[in-house]
């Protein structure tokens, strides 16, 4: 729906700072209940204040062209910090990997509560629900932070776009079992797909995903959860608890918020004996991506890129050129 490219805010005289710039996509840009969803996106993430949820700046039109600016992040997908980890013998069998994975999830539940207690000028809760938890969308910093980002479908009782009746929107094998029947959501799908997360990077292996849409949708539904200690041994009883209750097929039988799933996990973590925190994780991400957190520079050759039309709010936006052609780089390959 969107792309999303590095830029540069310039203020006053030596101020700068340098931002992820999200743009609807051109093609997308006339229709309607993709603008809906763009903006509803932003207004959802602008009102989250918290370490663990994505900041957004300001979002608007320029030039017939939709954009959110966001904090720019240097670190990681979880994605691709999972990746990683199952590509490297000695990250596949570290006995620490199970407590560095709980504090991570640990942290994202604390930015999905923030997302789901959010409320209006009148107090009133807006009913937060992300339902595109995945570790596509869980980012891990190199200062050993979590953020939660996307809320592109996230679920508001304020939002321009509604979803239609029978329409399913999530990714399949972190969808939980009533949101993959178009059942009404609340936070605890959620918390399921936080479940589905953490059994996957204890396990380093796929919980739900299957050949076919059909088959994980199936999965999802009806297939044997197993511990993940069974699969991995050095994850404790207690930590296996704390997966399967958010795995619980019926949503009254999980955890009933994020937090309280969060605080279960650092009632486990509190029981290790080594200490994992976010310096010991910022240590690791430097030990799994020893040439990261270097952002490319936004000049070249010495020279200044000439800057795109003013943005609300005075933001300038700086686009990195390649040789003479301008153009922009998109996160993902700045992160390659």
């Amino acid at each position: 729906m969107a792309s999303v490219h590095l830029a540069r805010a310039d203020g006053s005289p030596g101020f700068e700072k340098l931002l992820a710039l999200k743009w609807i996509h051109p093609h997308l840009a006339e229709e309607q209940g993709y603008i809906e969803m763009f903006l509803d996106e932003a207004r959802i993430a602008s009102r989250i204040t918290h370490p663990n949820v994505c900041s957004v700046f300001d979002f608007g039109e320029a030039d017939g062209q939709y954009f959110i600016a966001m904090e720019y992040l240097v670190g990681e997908p979880l994605s691709r910090v999972h990746r990683r980890v199952v590509a490297n013998a000695d990250q596949r069998t570290s006995p620490l990997l199970p407590a560095r994975m709980a504090h991570i999830i640990a942290q994202a539940c604390e930015g999905l509560h923030a997302a789901h207690e959010l409320r209006d000028v009148d107090g009133e809760s807006l009913n937060v629900v992300h339902r595109d938890v995945s570790a596509e969308n869980l980012f891990v910093t190199y200062d050993g932070t979590t953020q939660v980002v996307d809320f592109g479908i996230a679920h508001a009782r304020q939002r321009l776009h509604h979803t239609e009746a029978g329409q399913v929107k999530g990714t399949f094998p972190y969808m939980a079992p009533e949101q993959m029947t178009a059942a009404a959501v609340d936070r605890r799908v959620d918390v399921w797909a936080l479940g589905a997360v953490l059994w996957e990077l204890l396990t380093l292996q796929r919980l739900f995903l299957r050949d076919t849409d059909v088959n994980t949708m199936y999965a999802v539904l009806s297939s044997e959860i197993k511990p993940p200690s069974q699969l991995r041994p050095e994850v404790s009883p207690e930590l296996d608890d704390v997966v399967l209750k958010a795995l619980r097929r019926s949503p009254d039988e999980r955890w009933q918020s994020t937090r309280e799933m969060g605080t279960a996990l650092r009632r486990v973590l509190s029981k290790q004996e080594e200490l994992v925190g976010p310096a010991e994780l910022a240590d690791w991400m430097r030990e799994l991506f020893p040439d990261g957190g270097f952002p490319m520079p936004v000049t070249k050759g010495g020279s200044r890129i000439p800057s795109a039309p003013p943005l609300p709010a005075s933001l300038l936006l700086i686009v990195i050129g390649v040789a003479t052609v301008l153009t922009v780089v998109a996160l993902d390959w700045l992160r390659q």
